[in-house]
């Protein structure tokens, strides 16, 4: 099997060259095969016949990237390619396109990053590497200390709910059927408990039980649950995975509505569209049913 020079190599290579070692005492130094580095000087040499790691290594490298164009599987493939950009959106990621398209979803990425870069903005994160952050501390809140905390919640169906902050007052109230991952969005003119109860009591699907974080745009839950017969309740302070389907709902809304968007600029039949393609789009964790499907079928169950 031939052995392939690295950069490092490639720079001892060069030097043992300028101090006139000949091709066997340089390939005995590097503890290769010395047709290793006459193959090695006879494609990555100069045309005057010297030998530079830095150029050598660059013709490798070129070399190595087109040897590998007949084997790109969407690039050779022309309507492929095509289908896949169709079905590429902030709201259907690589891996529900790789399931459409019945490849890995590897293979789409690479595509983008390789071919396509042009489609990073219709990524789920539009290509930006996950931000970590610190612990925030907790600050007191009066209204809490008579809650329901969710070690008192004893099913795992129901719904989980939060807000969605835009650049100006107007939020995003968002709830999350835990079994489906039905999505329903309202609208709001500002994220004050009075805006929150007033969308919830005229309500008709949320309905059970349903799990908040302990905002204070939530401080009339007793009011929400005398107008909705909901029952609800309150997950631990900075612990949004407690909340873990509706954090990633959340996080599918920014995809389309990004932080400092202006929320006042959209409508809601705008806001409806987005949510009926959350809806419609098949999901892995549902074993590539679709949230709307899944909750039709659990409303049937239920009744």
């Amino acid at each position: 099997m031939h052995h392939h020079i690295n950069r490092d190599e490639r720079v001892a290579l060069a030097a043992l060259l300028r101090e006139d070692f000949n091709q066997s005492e340089a390939a005995k130094h590097l503890g290769v095969h010395r047709s290793t580095v006459c193959r090695e000087l006879q494609r990555n040499a100069r045309k005057n016949g010297s030998y530079h790691a830095t150029h050598a290594d660059c013709l490798a490298r070129e070399r190595r990237k087109e040897s590998k164009q007949r084997y790109r599987f969407i690039e050779n493939r022309p309507s492929l390619a095509l289908l896949a950009e169709a079905l590429l959106d902030p709201l259907v990621s690589p891996e529900v396109v790789a399931h459409e398209l019945g490849i890995a979803h590897e293979t789409v990425y690479a595509w983008i990053a390789r071919a396509r870069p042009d489609l990073l903005c219709r990524l789920p994160q539009r290509g930006r590497k996950r931000r970590r952050y610190g612990s925030k501390r907790t600050r007191k809140q009066g209204w809490t200390k008579h809650i329901r905390s969710i070690e008192e919640r004893t099913t795992e169906l129901g719904w989980e709910g939060d807000t969605v902050k835009g650049s100006t007052r107007t939020r995003i109230l968002t709830h999350v059927d835990r079994e489906s991952l039905f999505v329903v969005a309202d609208l709001m003119k500002d994220g004050t408990a009075d805006s929150v109860h007033a969308v919830l009591k005229r309500h008709k699907k949320i309905s059970g039980t349903v799990t908040y974080d302990r905002g204070s745009e939530f401080a009339l839950w007793q009011m929400i649950e005398r107008d909705t017969g909901a029952t609800i309740f309150f997950a631990h302070p900075q612990h949004p995975c407690e909340r873990g389907k509706n954090e990633n709902t959340n996080g599918r809304l920014r995809r389309v509505f990004p932080k400092r968007f202006d929320l006042s600029t959209i409508s809601k039949r705008q806001l409806d569209g987005v949510t009926e393609l959350m809806n419609h789009t098949p999901r892995k964790s549902l074993s590539w049913r679709t949230p709307c499907a899944v909750f039709k079928k659990a409303c049937c169950n239920s009744g």
